[in-house]
């Protein structure tokens, strides 16, 4: 089945929608749930990156975690530093989670290719399952 599973979260409201899914089939499968946010590369080594994963991450905690019952599901946040998709995937390799739940833009073609997409690139590098919420 699917033990773990991973949500993308960029603080936008696709992420959100992507939470709350996340946190469903969580309950559902009896599923760890690792919400997973990441800081901009260009950040990483700058002085007091230290201290802005640390902030990120209890953000996050408050943006998911602080919203949601959990007694009945197990979530754990997660704040990395580094290009997103590969953050992400090296995640879900990391805790063997088959299942990486995001949100997307909807973004069309032109778009996609000049701007690139986080969802689009988990798809094509992760090697899991990927959910793409609107």
């Amino acid at each position: 089945m699917i033990p773990r599973l991973v949500v993308a979260y960029d603080f936008s409201d696709p992420a959100r929608r992507a939470f709350e899914l996340g946190v469903f089939m969580g309950r559902q499968l009896d599923a760890e749930v690792h919400v997973v946010t990441v800081l901009d590369p260009g950040s990483a080594g700058a002085p007091g990156a230290e201290q802005e994963l640390r902030d990120l991450r209890q953000l996050l905690e408050m943006k998911t975690c602080g919203t949601v019952k959990t007694d009945d599901v197990d979530i754990k946040c997660h704040a990395l530093s580094g290009h997103p998709a590969e953050a992400i995937v090296s995640m879900a390799r990391e805790i063997d989670a088959p299942l990486i739940i995001c949100g997307t833009t909807g973004k069309g073609a032109v778009a996609r290719t000049l701007l690139g997409s986080v969802s689009h690139e988990l798809v094509h590098k992760s090697g899991a399952i990927v959910m793409s919420v609107p």
